[in-house]
């Protein structure tokens, strides 16, 4: 279902995003310090902590990528609408 959203909801909706994402980066600095902490301490031979922090971190870029990037539904929005816009030009252009 699409939503129909005036520009001040799409504006709180991608604030709301992008503060989800600081969130996580947070969360996600905090946990890998303390495991990374905990792999010093336990077991120096074998760096474990690479299978956590890859792991969440490729989540993790997504989750940018969802909030900032390419993959933001306001950026793939509009330029959506972009395309539209111009087909609908070249139709009346074309009559």
């Amino acid at each position: 279902m699409k939503e129909n959203l005036t520009e001040e909801e799409k504006l709180r909706k991608m604030a709301r995003e992008r503060i989800d994402f600081k969130r996580h980066l947070v969360v996600y600095i905090v946990i890998i310090a303390i495991l990374g902490l905990a792999n010093l301490i336990v077991s120096r031979h074998f760096p474990w902590i690479l299978f956590p922090a890859g792991g969440w971190g490729i989540g993790l870029i997504f989750h940018f990528l969802y909030a900032y990037g390419p993959l933001s539904g306001a950026m793939s929005e509009e330029k959506e609408y972009q395309k539209l816009k111009k087909k609908q030009e070249r139709n009346r252009s074309s009559k």
